[in-house]
């Protein structure tokens, strides 16, 4: 067994994330770190020390070995060890690992999120055949890299930390601190902080660098924390070392945070909105037993925790075949790890379902998802490491490798009976088409999963949610990123177009039909103090919305139609046969747009955005008494006959200031109130 401190071993790291967010880990003093060339200047965030010793590398995918072979700044080419840590959203991942001749290290990264991140590793990890796969956030998902082949698997948590200490504090501000970032890739985050600011209850939220943070945390009775998407975060460790208290979020059995963290001993957890609000009263209440569980954790963290006995871990492991448990995956770390590696061939499957729905459950608070009786087992256990998950079966559910016997999971797990009309709508269904058949009445839910006999999926259009982009809108010095589909139709010219001269005089815009929200990031960028109400039924664009929503600020999304009077709507996803009285629908519910944005308080519009996608007239017609009042009018429309009916209704009280229009059929068109443009001429000419 090799030391690390004896005789260290050069090690080849590559490290594709800002050095001055999270810098590389010193896993040997014989170390030579490779990152990407703009990423190597860091962001400018300061959260810690740039690395004076970073060899920058391409931006994109490049072969490793020739790269040091050419490299004038790595003099010695041998090494001992090559580790990558890569993620899905990380552009520049080196080729060619094994040409050097030594073990190679897979650190699997961020698999918790972005576009199809566990299928990117796995093929990355098929493409150079790593020796040891590891990860430092995600135990949950070793089970994925044993299903496709791989041996070596290790849990090494947070061995990407960089240790900031404090001295222990004993006297703490009675309030709740929470460091770190919010915003659209941190929805559950975003609304947790906004519910305790909205209790009344004492918190400070703001990004620090990591001295910063450890002295806020050491300082503050009560550390809030919230991961992204179920992951064990560098947080966790980040307060417990500067000897804060740890209020975390509850993770799944398979994640280790119980194995870790001992919550009621080290740390406490919630797991759900009323519990964090109960726990954070209560201790505010108690401060001395969250100072408990605070000491006990920042006394435990050196001789357990610290981030070099994860590293001594890693090499103990490589180098002399020796892993201690918890941190090495099999069979008695997972009880998921046999039936998931006997159902390899499935994983295609298997994925097709399980990414789209882990990303429904970064952005939603609860998941309901019903799983058919003819589905493999495995389904089943795939999905229950969502610690948010709620799973509906049908009588009889065959546990298929004691999953009701694992912490948090028997709550979640639910039997429906009776005839489908009598069962809750859910967030998405897995079914196969027999299922479907045998059941004789549709299952209502937003998204479908639907297997055939050799259960390949015949319908996945939840998939859509992992083809989102990321692009940006700059107003001035305000700077707007945006999650959109690749087909999304935005009539760009014409709301970047807005009539300027009316921007102080917006206080309220009611965007009908939002979609994605790119009508209301252009009311925010030239309305900035604006409140704006976004309406939108569509489950795929509800699910960016709400995202780019809290980029904004102000911005309130209600998750319902508005249309010319009340209704629920079904659309039937599967089988496409319209006569069928079987299968998955979807039930949209609609409001009758006056009396709708009435009991909301919101009678008083100053913009207006309607894209129904046809149903434009109605609305209109529906806030007919409103509309003289309205200063700023956008109507998107389907057709040459809508076109004309809505110039119609708007020209005795607005002017047609602007529009696009494509082939005659569709386009959108902008009013402007006649009162508002004689007012804004009178004013000019007496200003002239």
């Amino acid at each position: 067994m090799q030391d690390i401190k004896a005789n260290a071993p050069r090690i080849l790291l590559n490290w594709p994330t800002p050095p001055d967010y999270i810098p590389p880990p010193q896993l040997s003093d014989r170390q030579v770190s490779l990152c990407p060339k703009r990423k190597a200047k860091g962001f400018g965030l300061n959260f810690v020390n740039l690395s004076k010793e970073l060899v920058e590398c391409p931006e994109e995918d490049y072969d490793l070995y020739d790269f040091v072979q050419q490299s004038e700044q790595i003099t010695n080419k041998e090494f001992d060890l090559v580790v990558v840590w890569t993620s899905s959203f990380d552009y520049s991942n080196p080729l060619n690992t094994k040409k050097f001749g030594c073990p190679t290290v897979l650190l699997a990264g961020d698999t918790h999120h972005w576009e199809f991140p566990i299928n990117h590793l796995l093929a990355y990890w098929a493409t150079e055949g790593f020796d040891y796969v590891a990860t430092a956030y995600n135990r949950q998902h070793l089970h994925w890299f044993a299903a496709v082949g791989a041996e070596n698997l290790a849990w090494l948590p947070l061995i990407s930390m960089r240790t900031v200490t404090h001295d222990w504090v004993e006297d703490r501000e009675n309030q709740v601190v929470f460091i770190g970032q919010q915003g659209s890739r941190h929805p559950r985050r975003c609304r947790l902080v906004q519910a305790i600011k909205n209790a009344d209850l004492p918190i400070l939220t703001k990004t620090a660098n990591r001295q910063e943070a450890a002295k806020w945390f050491a300082h503050s009775l009560i550390s809030f924390n919230c991961s992204q998407n179920g992951d064990l975060n560098l947080r966790n460790l980040e307060v417990i070392s500067a000897g804060g208290f740890l209020l975390t979020d509850q993770l799944s059995f398979a994640s280790g945070l119980d194995e870790l963290l001992a919550p009621g001993t080290y740390c406490d957890t919630y797991n759900s909105e009323a519990e964090l609000l109960e726990k954070v009263r209560y201790y505010l209440d108690h401060p001395q037993e969250a100072i408990q569980i605070a000491r006990r954790a920042y006394h435990t963290f050196d001789q357990h925790w610290h981030p070099r006995h994860r590293i001594q871990n890693l090499l103990d492991w490589v180098f002399g075949g020796e892993l201690p448990e918890p941190f090495r995956y099999s069979p008695r770390s997972d009880v998921r790890y046999f039936v998931s590696t006997a159902s390899s061939a499935w994983i295609d499957t298997r994925l097709g379902i399980y990414e789209p729905i882990q990303e429904l459950h970064r952005v939603q608070e609860r998941l309901r998802v019903f799983v058919g009786r003819g589905c493999p087992g495995v389904i089943a256990a795939d999905l229950l490491d969502l610690p948010r998950l709620e799973l509906y079966v049908e009588e009889g559910f065959g546990d298929p490798c004691g999953l009701l016997q694992q912490k948090g999971v028997p709550e979640r797990v639910h039997e429906v009976r009776g005839e489908p009309a009598s069962w809750p709508s859910f967030d998405a269904v897995v079914c196969t088409a027999e299922d479907l058949q045998r059941l004789g009445r549709p299952v209502r839910a937003n998204f479908a999963f639907v297997l055939a006999e050799d259960h390949q999926l015949l319908l996945a259009n939840a998939s859509k949610l992992m083809e989102a982009v990321l692009t940006g809108f700059d107003f001035g010095k305000l700077r707007f990123s945006v999650r959109l589909y690749p087909d999304t139709v935005f009539y760009e010219r014409t709301y970047l177009n807005f009539p300027v001269f009316l921007s102080s005089q917006v206080q309220t815009v009611i965007d009908i039909g939002a979609g994605v929200g790119l009508g209301s990031v252009c009311f925010r960028g030239f309305c900035p103090e604006a409140a704006i109400h976004c309406f939108e039924v569509d489950p795929l664009a509800l699910h960016l919305l709400q995202q780019n929503a809290l980029g904004l600020g102000n911005c309130f999304v209600h998750p319902v139609g508005l249309a010319g009077q009340n209704s629920c709507r079904t659309c039937l996803l599967w089988p496409e046969d319209p006569q069928a009285e079987w299968g998955v629908e979807q039930v949209l519910p609609f409001r009758e747009a006056r009396e709708a944005l009435k009991e909301l308080g919101l009678e008083s519009i100053d913009v207006l955005r309607v894209a129904t996608g046809g149903e434009e007239v109605e609305v209109l017609t529906s806030l007919q008494e409103q509309l003289e009042d309205i200063k700023v009018i956008y109507v998107e429309f389907c057709s040459e006959q809508d076109r004309k009916q809505i110039d119609q209704m708007l020209d005795p009280t607005h002017l047609l200031w602007q529009g696009e229009v494509v082939a005659g059929q569709r386009g959108v068109l902008c009013y402007l109130s006649r009162a508002c443009f004689v007012d804004n001429n009178s004013s000019l000419g007496e200003e002239t």
